[in-house]
């Protein structure tokens, strides 16, 4: 009976022994047989990372961390990290440290610097050849702390926000909301009174545009028009005649000054006959000579007079009684 319990005794133990080593290898995701291989990243600090945490691709478990230490400058963090040797990394892989759960477990996720999950962090530089860089995000106690301090601040702003709110702030506030509708208004009836004047200088540049645009090509046309008249000899004959119009208008204008010394010799002539006319009605007007004489003669005029009426009464009678006057005999 004794020699049988110490047996279940060893039994026992070595079952135990058994499931130790067995727990710790499941534990350690370590499958005999396979082959793994090492990997090491640098972070600027590593939360609460701890050996033995599982090694991610893409969600999916690939190895376990072996190793934390301080780099060799005691700026950084190293941690090695044992994989599967048959994984295959993504190109410029990186490392990012983050909780597992909310039981504290935190995770290495092994992923490429050009995804989107990865590309906006800033990664820890690494100091060696084979180190990859890695990047850890904030632990919740931190988090949590800087919600705090948000908290704290959003506290004051909104005790300053109520000391400076009152109600004759919102007043105040009120009126100037009314006053900026004014003016915004304002300027509404501005700009609407403006338009019509904005079209109207819209249209007068239009219109000086296109008079602009004919006027170019009526030049254009004249230079056309130019340009053929040189090449086919027009323009040397327009100048010959010009010429030969310039000499003939020298000739006349020689003439008309031949002319206008005459017409000047012709008024001095006009002017001295004129003055000759001028003293002759001034005698004739004082009764000089016998025309002035017999211009200033009452009694002449009279008799003319006079012997106009007998005339006409003599030439009337004459019509009345011819025989009186005309005798006519036939032989």
């Amino acid at each position: 009976m004794k020699r049988s319990n110490e047996v279940l005794v060893g039994l026992v133990v070595i079952v135990g022994v058994m499931v130790v080593v067995f727990g710790t290898i499941w534990l350690k995701g370590v499958k005999p047989g396979r082959e793994r291989t090492d990997l090491v990243a640098r972070f600027d600090r590593v939360g609460q990372l701890l050996e033995g945490g599982v090694v991610k691709l893409r969600g999916v478990p690939i190895g376990r961390v072996e190793k934390i230490a301080l780099d060799s400058t005691g700026d950084g963090v190293l941690v090695t990290m044992s994989i599967r040797s048959d994984v295959q990394l993504p190109p410029e892989a990186v490392v990012v440290l983050s909780p597992e759960s909310l039981f504290g477990d935190w995770q290495a996720e092994i992923g490429g610097k050009a995804d989107p999950d990865f590309e906006s962090y800033d990664y820890a530089q690494p100091v060696g050849a084979g180190v990859l860089p890695g990047y850890s995000l904030p632990e919740l106690s931190r988090i949590t702390a800087v919600a705090d301090q948000i908290a704290h601040d959003l506290a004051i702003l909104s005790d300053r926000f109520q000391e400076a709110f009152t109600t004759e702030t919102a007043k105040n506030i009120r009126l100037a909301i009314e006053n900026i509708q004014q003016v915004s208004e304002q300027l509404t009836g501005l700009v609407g009174k403006q338009q019509s004047a904005f079209d109207s200088v819209a249209a007068d540049l239009t219109r000086t545009s296109q008079a602009a645009g004919q006027a170019a090509e009526t030049l254009d046309r004249a230079f056309t028009e130019v340009e053929a008249a040189i090449g086919g000899g027009k323009l040397t004959g327009i100048v010959d005649n010009v010429q030969r119009s310039s000499v003939r208008v020298d000739s006349l204008t020689t003439e008309l000054m031949a002319a206008s010394r005459a017409l000047r010799r012709m008024a001095l002539g006009a002017d001295t006959t004129l003055r000759r006319m001028g003293t002759i009605a001034t005698s004739l007007e004082r009764g000089e000579g016998s025309l002035g004489m017999l211009l200033r003669d009452t009694a002449l005029y009279y008799s003319l007079a006079e012997g106009s009426v007998q005339l006409q009464a003599l030439l009337k009678d004459i019509r009345e009684h011819p025989r009186k006057y005309i005798n006519l005999t036939v032989f």
